[in-house]
């Protein structure tokens, strides 16, 4: 008969905050009705931990379909970078979005890698990275603004 070891929290090893499914769905619930007041078309939400496994997804009633994935990948790549798809964009394409100054000029060609603002990191009271949320379906100035009303939603109770 095979023993497993037992699981226990090492001496000396801090504790680690993590994104909540409560916390998760309240953003959702913020995102949603963000898009309803602003009149912006349906979206699509995905809410991610910091190692980009998902937490929560949502899609309203008549949002694209196609944009599931979109939002999914947006979640992901602002956990896993730490910073909003947007930054992503101007590293990519330049702040013009004409090449110039662009600092990772092929990072748009990344598979799964999304360089269009939607995707926002989610970050304790502290800073630390404990999460990510993409949003897709409007255009990404109005994708990016619900996911900031999700965050808005939440940043402060997460410690």
């Amino acid at each position: 008969m095979a023993c497993l070891p037992t699981l226990g929290v090492a001496e000396g090893l801090g504790s680690k905050s993590i994104l909540t499914y409560d916390a998760a769905e309240r953003m959702i619930a913020a995102c949603f009705a963000a898009q309803a007041a602003a009149g912006y078309p349906k979206v699509n939400v995905v809410v991610v931990d910091d190692g980009g496994r998902l937490i929560a997804a949502a899609r309203q009633d008549g949002a694209c379909k196609a944009c599931t994935d979109i939002a999914q990948n947006k979640a992901i790549t602002s956990s896993l970078y730490a910073a909003p798809t947007r930054a992503m964009a101007d590293l990519s394409f330049g702040v013009k979005r004409d090449g110039v100054d662009a600092g990772l000029p092929g990072a748009a060609f990344v598979p799964g890698l999304v360089a269009f603002a939607g995707g926002l990191p989610i970050k304790t009271v502290a800073g630390d990275v404990i999460g990510g949320i993409g949003v897709s379906g409007a255009s990404e100035d109005e994708d990016e603004g619900c996911a900031q009303a999700a965050v808005d939603a939440v940043s402060k109770s997460l410690n």
